[in-house]
């Protein structure tokens, strides 16, 4: 972590020094709510709670709960967040000073938050009660609109920052993948540069911005915000969502298989690297060979050849050699670069439908020419075509690839683990499992489950990720959970499935892995 020019200390707690700070974030709309949310939250052993007014009637309720946790909260930070962006609080500035105010002169809040666009004598205002009662201002800029451009985020930063903060949350709406980027770069640069002398976050909200949350100090953040419960417009995950994924992911570590597979000078498969594999999934010949040399300027660890993509494609003599000769001229363009071959059913995702007769033939005499180390075979095929297409892998010393795809859901952990076995059970050397996230709590359990299994149970390499917004740090950090690579373009495909390159480059810049 990057540490600030000048750090901020509230009770025990060093914000801007060595450690990443975390506050539990509660929003409660009345007494009795904030009772059991203080609670709570105090027991998760964090370094401060902060308590958003917004949907209190009357920001100054928020104190008589305050008294009666005096004595829980002795050793953590209380932020008493003024900033009612997005709220339907109506207070005016005069009624939220007053309650700043008392707040201040009672020793219950350590921290003091407001705009930092409101008016200029109602944030000086604050600056006085903050700095004549020994407590921190917080001044905040909440965008539910969008990102800005990386100037304007810093130019954001640095307004804060003169208008008295001692310390700044700026936080935006992360709509898609290049949303991501930018703000990572400019909290990133923020931090690395120095542009802001006090302790600051930069935050994403919504789905997309999952993994820059959970990897938060990676991208030069001093502190966050962490919601005790996920709020139900879904711009931010809970506590403990956060919390198990961070157990998995925080460390950026990929978990190596017990069994490994030797391919050559490119990689080790199941081995310290998680593997990018590019995809080629152009129609023609010719397209196809002009994708494989723009892959090749990548220096590629290994490649996918999507089979049910290519044109033409029939049960003739002809077509088979074709496609044998169009093998033999894509390995002269990636020598030493291990090759996928995935000829794929169309009700798991194939571009066109092929009689399962004529996609089995043309699978095993791609696989007997002796030039591809991994085979691609979905778990749903007949039993017949299974083994079939596994003998023809053990011919040719070619790696078995039994896979599943659910494109609409995340099935439970029992079936999640329960497919795997039935990879292995088919004879896979490497079983394969793509999901798709649709919540948060999607891609925590594909995560948590995926971890123990590899852990625990699966020996061998294995190919799993959660496809969605929430599922983006399965695919770009896959290898912290036990999975052993992911699929990548160079079309400027991103988000959903597969990223592309230069995307996943960018990611892995801005958060250091």
């Amino acid at each position: 972590m990057i540490l600030s020019k000048k750090n901020v200390q509230v009770k025990n707690t060093v914000i801007g020094g060595g450690a990443y700070t975390r506050f539990i974030a509660i929003a409660p709309s009345n007494a009795e709510e904030m009772k059991s949310q203080i609670k709570e939250a105090a027991s998760l052993g964090e370094a401060g709670i902060e308590i958003k007014v917004g949907n209190l009637t009357k920001a100054e309720d928020a104190l008589s709960v305050l008294v009666e946790y005096k004595e829980d909260l002795t050793e953590q930070s209380v932020v008493l967040n003024f900033d009612t962006t997005g709220y339907d609080n109506t207070e005016s500035d005069d009624e939220k000073l007053q309650a700043a105010e008392k707040a201040a002169k009672s020793g219950l809040v350590d921290i003091i938050g407001a705009e930092a666009f409101a008016s200029e004598n109602y944030i000086a205002s604050m600056k006085k009660i903050a700095a004549e009662n020994g407590v921190k201002l917080m001044l905040s800029h909440i965008d539910f609109d969008g990102i800005a451009p990386e100037d304007e985020i810093i130019h954001t930063a640095k307004a804060a920052e003169s208008k008295g903060a001692d310390l700044i949350y700026l936080a935006y709406m992360t709509k898609n993948d290049p949303d991501v980027i930018v703000l990572g770069y400019a909290s990133k640069k923020i931090a690395s540069d120095n542009l802001v002398s006090v302790p600051i976050c930069v935050f994403p909200m919504g789905e997309v911005g999952f993994q820059t949350r959970i990897l938060s100090e990676r991208c030069g953040n001093s502190f966050g915000f962490y919601h005790l419960a996920e709020p139900e417009n879904g711009l931010f995950e809970s506590y403990a969502q956060y919390k198990a994924m961070y157990e998995v992911y925080g460390d950026c570590k990929k978990i190596q298989s017990k069994v490994q597979f030797d391919m050559g000078e490119k990689h080790i498969m199941g081995g310290e690297r998680f593997i990018r594999c590019f995809m080629l999934k152009e129609r023609t010949k010719n397209d196809i060979l002009e994708a494989a040399r723009n892959v090749a300027r990548y220096n590629p660890e290994m490649v996918e050849w999507r089979v049910d993509y290519c044109l033409p494609m029939d049960n003739s003599k002809f077509t088979e050699d074709y496609w044998k000769n169009a093998l033999k001229e894509i390995k002269e363009i990636l020598p030493d670069v291990p090759m996928l071959m995935t000829f794929r059913v169309k009700k798991e995702g194939g571009k066109t439908w092929y009689p399962d007769a004529l996609r089995l033939k043309m699978a095993s005499a791609l696989v007997s020419t002796g030039l591809i180390e991994y085979c691609d075979c979905e778990i749903d095929n007949d039993i017949e075509y299974i083994n079939t297409l596994k003998e023809a892998c053990v011919k040719s010393n070619t790696k078995f690839v039994v896979s599943q795809h659910k494109w609409t859901e995340t099935p439970s952990n029992e079936e999640i683990a329960a497919t795997f076995r039935e990879c292995v059970d088919k004879g896979a050397d490497l079983p394969k499992f793509y999901l798709m996230a649709t919540n948060y709590d999607d891609a925590v359990r594909t995560s948590v489950v995926t971890k123990k299994l590899r852990e625990e149970e699966l020996d061998m390499p294995i190919i799993i990720c959660a496809m969605g917004d929430t599922g983006l740090i399965t695919r770009t950090l896959g290898g912290c959970m036990g999975a052993d690579f992911e699929f990548i373009d160079i079309t400027g495909i991103k988000g959903g499935e597969e990223e592309d390159v230069h995307y996943v480059d960018q990611l892995a810049d801005i958060f250091g892995y």
